[in-house]
């Protein structure tokens, strides 16, 4: 209800009340972007990006309570445009240095496995994966984002978790 009440101000203009939203769903954003190009410079060119796009079309948001789904749709939108503009997929060995990485010594090596098991997914599974686990999406939400049946969403889901499961104990053998 909060929320929506803040949309309706950053759709009459009012920049406080957009600076507010932006600052409640930044980390989500973050979030999903890195997950897109696991580097942090580029990821935080992109939720700037989808930040001013944003700002500047804010007024056709037609329906407040879907502010999240909207700027997630941006984002993503941007984030493949990013991609394509660069031609290439950045992994998370070409990019990231251990140090990089805030975890324990031991869940490192987790964490790049996991990564690598998400990079070597279908684009459409791993746009499902990242929204479902990085975003805390629901299914129903991750289908008006991507504007996809929820059926759909639940089958990619269950074959990008099924390959994903595949991925990992191909590893551990």
């Amino acid at each position: 209800m909060i929320q929506e009440l803040k949309v309706k101000k950053a759709i009459k203009g009012n920049e406080q009340a957009f600076e507010e939203l932006i600052n409640d769903c930044k980390e989500n954003l973050y979030k999903t972007a890195f997950a897109y190009v696991k580097n942090e410079e580029q990821a935080l060119d992109i939720v700037g990006e989808t930040i001013y796009k944003a700002y500047t079309s804010i007024e056709k948001l037609k329906e407040p309570k879907y502010f999240n789904t909207w700027i997630t749709r941006i984002l993503i939108n941007t984030t493949l445009t990013y991609i394509k503009k660069n031609s290439r997929i950045v992994y998370l060995e070409d990019n990231v240095t251990i140090k990089d990485i805030p975890c324990k010594q031991q869940d490192l090596v987790e964490k790049m496995y996991i990564w690598q098991a998400i990079d070597s997914l279908e684009h459409k599974h791993k746009e499902i994966i990242i929204l479902k686990y990085f975003d805390d999406l629901t299914v129903s939400e991750i289908s008006k984002v991507l504007d996809y049946p929820i059926g759909t969403v639940k089958t990619y889901l269950n074959k990008a978790l099924t390959k994903l499961r595949s991925f990992m104990r191909e590893d551990v053998m």
